[in-house]
């Protein structure tokens, strides 16, 4: 009964005072997510999947998937992207449809990315009972099972890349849209939304005479009200194959992760939090999976035998590529004669 009611009360804070932005481990790998500023700053077209299990012992502990997408795009100065996710935890599922671009801007030695993102958010009560201190399960301020709410909120974010360094600053939720709930006995319940500030960094410093790139990192999440959230990432990769790290986030965990390039464009990763706080008594720890693809389409024209002659026509606007009797459609047209 005490590991119960122990794990009631770290819950309940957890919903009254903690920070609203989900929590990830291997933040150094999934810039976008936490930064708009950083879409299409990798010059490639990359695909990014992870899902996460915090706190794994807890019945109806958090558990969150996040699927992200981004397009660099020329003829737009800079990229756009998708971000979908999805967060359980305790009654309430929370999902989130996220639109971003970002501009792209050459500076010093690197790129200079100013980005915003428009989410789409919904909140919505699942399945569960409530036990109030008087041993009841209703209660205008207690949310009613299958209630939701739907909200539109936005991002902002500024992010710098080189080949060594990468560093950004960005803001979450912030027009503090809320979401209200109906309550089970007629009354409104409210989350209101709370601008939060993350703060992200890391460098590249290759060991002279080795394949070894040692990768420090940084996480800094506030919203001025709860507790500074902060991860000090040390990382290395070898032969750019294979990677391997160590974090500590002040006050909550200890982590280590390791990955692999199953090919040179797609890397697999894994991490395991090793719980500090008080949830260590009844908590195994949590887990996260990650899986990352970045690729190019290149538009090479191959002038081989096999290809008929070529020449544009500016009049046009799409081209024609032609290869003997067949026809594939690029982005303009070509005249083949």
């Amino acid at each position: 009964m005490k590991k119960y009611a122990t794990a009631l009360l770290l819950f309940g804070s957890v919903f009254a005072y903690s920070q609203q932005e989900i929590q990830f481990t291997q933040f150094m790998h999934n810039r976008m997510y936490y930064n708009p500023g950083a879409t299409g700053a990798a010059g490639s077209i990359c695909i990014t999947g992870v899902h996460r299990s915090q706190w794994v012992g807890f019945d109806n502990a958090p558990t969150t998937q996040n699927l992200n997408a981004e397009v660099p795009l020329e003829m737009l100065h800079g990229g756009v992207g998708l971000n979908l996710t999805n967060d359980q935890i305790g009654f309430f599922n929370d999902i989130n449809v996220g639109l971003s671009y970002a501009y792209q801007m050459p500076l010093a030695n690197g790129t200079l990315g100013l980005g915003a993102q428009v989410d789409f958010r919904n909140k919505s009560v699942t399945n569960g009972e409530w036990i109030t201190p008087d041993g009841g399960n209703s209660g205008p301020a207690i949310p009613q099972t299958g209630s939701s709410s739907f909200g539109i909120d936005a991002n902002f974010g500024v992010y710098f890349q080189s080949t060594e360094l990468w560093a950004g600053v960005s803001s979450t939720r912030l027009l503090e849209t809320n979401a209200d709930l109906d309550g089970s006995e007629g009354g409104i319940t409210s989350f209101k939304g709370k601008r939060t500030y993350i703060l992200s960094g890391g460098y590249n410093y290759p060991l002279n005479n080795t394949d070894i790139v040692l990768q420090p990192a940084l996480l800094v999440k506030t919203d001025f009200a709860a507790s500074p959230s902060m991860d000090i990432h040390l990382g290395a990769t070898y032969n750019n194959k294979i990677w391997g790290g160590v974090s500590y986030r002040l006050q909550d965990a200890v982590a280590i992760m390791a990955g692999y390039y199953i090919m040179p464009d797609l890397r697999l990763s894994y991490s395991y939090d090793l719980t500090t706080s008080a949830l260590r008594s009844a908590s195994s720890g949590s887990h996260e999976i990650m899986l990352n693809y970045c690729f190019k389409i290149p538009f090479i024209l191959s002038t081989t035998a096999s290809y008929k002659y070529l020449s544009f026509v500016s009049s046009y606007t799409l081209y024609y590529f032609c290869s003997n009797n067949l026809v594939i459609i690029f982005l303009h047209f070509l005249k083949c004669n």
